[in-house]
């Protein structure tokens, strides 16, 4: 997967310049290696895995709960015509996905 943004777009990237702990470096040095990418690849691919993780896990207070839609979901009736349906499959029917 390239990272590479279009020329244009690089004069709207900004640097950034920090210190860490010896530790810390050796095992950015090491993930380095093993992907076989430079070090500041490295570090930009885990910075914006971080934060794309971590703004995923803010979500917004008008957010619905996949929980409470499937419980809504199961108290609304409106797939209460499955009950009548045959059970046409089970666990070990069908090959892997």
């Amino acid at each position: 997967m390239s990272t590479r943004i279009p020329r244009g777009k690089r004069a709207q990237r900004r640097q950034i310049n920090i210190r860490v702990q010896p530790v810390l470096y050796e095992a950015l040095e090491s993930i380095a290696r093993q992907e076989r990418r430079s070090l500041p690849q490295v570090v930009r691919q885990l910075l914006e895995d971080g934060l794309r993780l971590r703004a995923d896990a803010h979500t917004t207070p008008d957010d619905t709960a996949g929980r409470e839609i499937a419980r809504l979901a199961a108290t609304g009736g409106a797939f209460d015509w499955l009950d009548e349906e045959p059970d046409l499959y089970d666990d070990g029917d069908g090959g892997p996905i």
